[in-house]
């Protein structure tokens, strides 16, 4: 375990080799992702809650096009980019988990996407401890923890006077040793400091969510309940906006459509997508012939919650949500999962 002060660590992660380097850093609005590379004067956000957007957009950009082509056929320079090293840094617990889900969706089973595995191939992940808890975060709920325990390749805890820096990897190793002098071995207090901080964290959390704790039979409860009336009652408030689906970190749907650049140039365009939108499932043909599968509210708005807590459990072992709490700062319907979880599945508090 190593410890450095600010300057330090801002000065190690600009020394970092890779083409770009993505962090948290202090914004108008509150914490949000910016490439070190670009950005003057930055100022590591690292001390703060974790920021409104995830870094999904960074592996699975919002808009991308994935073909070109013309009438003899694709172009193969544009079948898959060309990415060089990343380094992505003030990754929380949370976010370090989705993109573990990710990875079992776009980089496991007989389809993998190149375009995903080309960002994600040379990677480096650098984690760091929430020392404050947004409002909205219950990881913890969900058997989380507001900081990451495997899985980076450095991780950071903030201290009073500095940083604690955890060495995950042969790449995280890499990265300590090259700072040299600008790093000394932690002390049994800085130790015992963030092992406290750790704790106030979860105390937090606690607090905040009420001792709120899922059942162990959730996956069992919800299914029962697949086909409940209540859906029609809980998507009551629900404006269908997508912000939910576009702002979780777990959430990966696309579309994708074609659309002419010039004479007998063409591309294929892949965008987010959610299932909550009314025309996510309709199908090509004539007029009712080949009727939307899901054409009402209430049963999207169940297969969205049971997509993250039962369907994603049965097909990837993991649950589909984080518990970061971001669909519940973004609801425009003033929506808290939280409060849903509890009403579904009588979740109590400790």
């Amino acid at each position: 375990m190593y410890w450095c002060d600010e300057q330090a660590l801002l000065d190690l992660l600009l020394s970092l080799e890779a083409a770009d380097v993505y962090a948290t850093v202090r914004r108008e609005k509150g914490p949000a992702y910016s490439n070190l590379r670009k950005t003057e004067g930055a100022e590591l956000a690292f001390r703060d809650a974790r920021p409104s957007a995830s870094p999904k957009a960074l592996l699975q950009p919002a808009k991308e096009r994935v073909a070109a082509y013309d009438s003899g056929g694709a172009d193969p320079a544009a079948s898959c980019p060309a990415c060089g090293e990343r380094v992505l840094v003030g990754l929380r617990g949370c976010d370090l988990q989705a993109i573990v889900y990710l990875d079992k969706v776009f980089r496991e089973g007989d389809f993998r996407d190149p375009f995903y595995e080309a960002r994600r191939r040379d990677e480096i992940l650098i984690t760091v401890d929430c020392v404050k808890v947004h409002e909205n975060c219950f990881c913890t709920a969900l058997g989380g923890k507001p900081w990451a325990e495997a899985g980076f390749d450095l991780n950071i805890t903030p201290l009073a006077g500095g940083y604690l820096l955890e060495v995950g990897s042969d790449r995280g190793q890499a990265i300590v040793d090259k700072a040299g002098g600008a790093l000394r071995e932690a002390t049994a207090e800085e130790l015992a400091e963030r092992d406290r901080l750790r704790a106030k964290a979860c105390e937090d959390l606690d607090r905040q969510n009420e001792g709120l704790r899922l059942p162990e039979k959730i996956q069992e409860i919800l299914l029962g309940k697949q086909e409940s009336e209540e859906w029609k009652r809980l998507a009551g408030e629900c404006v269908e906006c997508a912000a939910c689906t576009f702002i979780c970190p777990t959430c990966h749907c696309f579309y994708l459509y074609d659309q002419v650049l010039g004479p007998d140039k063409f591309e294929r365009v892949r965008t987010w997508d959610s299932c909550l939108l009314g025309d996510y499932s309709r199908m090509a043909g004539p007029a009712g012939a080949k009727p939307t599968p899901r054409p009402h509210l209430a049963s999207r708005f169940a297969n969205r919650v049971l997509h993250k807590f039962c369907f994603s459990p049965q097909q990837y072992g993991l649950l589909g949500c984080v518990g970061c709490g971001r669909c519940i700062e973004a609801c425009f319907g003033k929506l808290d999962l939280r409060d849903l979880l509890k009403e579904l599945t009588g979740a109590k508090s400790r």
